[in-house]
């Protein structure tokens, strides 16, 4: 398991620039490509660390501690693996898969072995002497972080200089973002100068158990649903951003497929300008706080988009957050359920109704005020007009008018009007309304 405690780091370190980091290859022994796990289950992340810290091993040969450990920065591994997050926890966790899975390796002399990728590592703060022990997924501010790693012992040589090996880019295997696509891409790049440009042929259950990292007893799903969430998948994805191209060979018994095999060719000219995003860390980490492993957050992640990943967290973890309705039991199911029928999709039609209705209300009242606002300015102009004509008029005839607006009012209006005339306001603006229906009256 994880030890943390304090050190300085040997000049160790493996030291390059940008152009050789885009060029770095591993020899990779060809019995270290295409696990067969016997127990616990490898994800996409720790494969690439795996692989990685191989590339490390070779270039650091002979530059081990008294351990026997070799000595990266963990800014350099997190850079290398695409991998761009802050969440150290998500770093250990796939560091400590790298120690409980156990993989099935074939002897040289004969039988196989069950191993585990990496016998043990540690992760050091080591900035200066002072520092403190750090707290689990924490990093110490002005701190520089290390991973010290080790090899099997009885592995270590046929690892670091192997007679039969795979060249495997670095940069290429860090733009893979599926599981399927990564193991694709090691066994395939492994036939890729075999004169019949295809690799073995085999069961399909085979194959899949291989390209998902999962046990020999699992069972695999129909082939229909494996040909299109693994195979097809990870052909695509391994066409798309490295510098090999791949396809897909089915072999039937009448009209069921049993066997399966990939030709592949190199690429005349491959670009590493046409990748993915890294892989986005923070959003694996918010998968896995709701209780899904980390292998079936990565296969989520290379199924789904983004977009639909991030809208339908924010949606969970928002009805989590809703203490007053019913307790969600299992987070992760109705994740995975909220995801696969679209609910943030559903919701954000919902609200964008909702904001509709709500626009087109605010805009109903808008032209209502708008209306009512010109209707009061049209009728002040009226009653200016109209009060002027009645201040022109004679004396008598504007006393006929005045008394005859007197026994329209009511009794308590009519008192205000006996003792203030219509200099009020209100009621000069009543009698300018009053004067408006009698407009006959004025025009004789």
């Amino acid at each position: 398991m994880l030890n943390v405690s304090i050190r300085n780091p040997k000049q160790s370190e493996s030291s390059v620039d940008k152009k050789e980091r885009d060029t770095r290859i591993i020899r990779k022994n060809n019995d270290e490509i295409g696990y067969k796990v016997k127990s616990g289950h490898l994800s996409l992340l720790s494969r690439k660390l795996f692989n990685i810290l191989i590339w490390y091993a070779q270039d650091l040969r002979d530059k081990e501690d008294k351990d026997g450990r070799w000595c990266v920065s963990v800014a350099h591994l997190v850079k290398d693996a695409k991998f761009h997050s802050k969440d150290y926890d998500l770093l250990r966790a796939s560091l400590d898969e790298l120690q409980e899975v156990r993989v099935i390796r074939p002897r040289r002399s004969g039988g196989v072995t069950s191993e585990v990728l990496i016998p043990s590592f540690t992760l050091d703060n080591v900035s200066h002497e002072g520092n403190e022990e750090m707290e689990r997924g924490q990093k110490k501010r002005g701190g520089h972080l290390m991973l010290w790693f080790m090899l099997p012992p009885e592995l270590k040589k046929q690892m670091l200089d192997p007679e039969q090996y795979t060249r495997l880019p670095i940069a290429y295997m860090a733009l893979l973002r599926t599981i399927p696509g990564l193991a694709l891409y090691e066994i395939c790049r492994r036939y890729v100068t075999n004169p019949g440009g295809v690799t073995n042929r085999d069961k399909w259950q085979n194959w899949w158990r291989v390209l998902t990292g999962s046990t020999d007893d699992a069972t695999p799903p129909e082939y229909k649903y494996a040909k299109r969430d693994i195979f097809k998948r990870g052909t695509e994805e391994v066409n798309k951003v490295t510098d090999i191209e791949i396809e897909l060979i089915e072999f039937k018994v009448g009209k069921f497929v049993r066997d399966l095999q990939f030709s592949v060719r190199l690429k005349q000219q491959a670009n590493l300008d046409m990748g993915p995003p890294p892989i986005d860390a923070g959003l694996l980490s918010r998968i896995v706080s709701l209780g899904i492993p980390i292998t079936e957050a990565e296969r989520l992640t290379a199924r789904y988009s983004e977009a639909d990943i991030v809208d339908t967290l924010d949606l969970v973890e928002g009805r989590i957050g809703k203490t007053h309705l019913t307790k969600i039991e299992s987070p992760a199911a109705y994740f995975k359920k909220a995801l696969k029928d679209s609910y943030a999709q559903s919701q954000k039609l919902i609200e964008s109704a909702k904001a509709k209705q709500s626009e087109e209300r605010k805009t109903k009242q808008l032209e209502k005020s708008r209306a009512e606002t010109e209707a009061k300015q049209e009728s002040n102009k009226k009653h200016q007009l109209i009060l002027e004509r009645f201040d022109t008029m004679p004396e008598e005839r504007k006393s006929e008018l005045l008394k005859e607006f007197d026994a329209s009012l009511a009794a308590s209006t009519q008192a205000i009007f006996r003792k203030s005339g219509i200099n009020g306001k209100m009621l000069r603006a009543t009698f300018a309304a009053w004067l408006i229906q009698k407009t006959d009256l004025i025009d004789q």
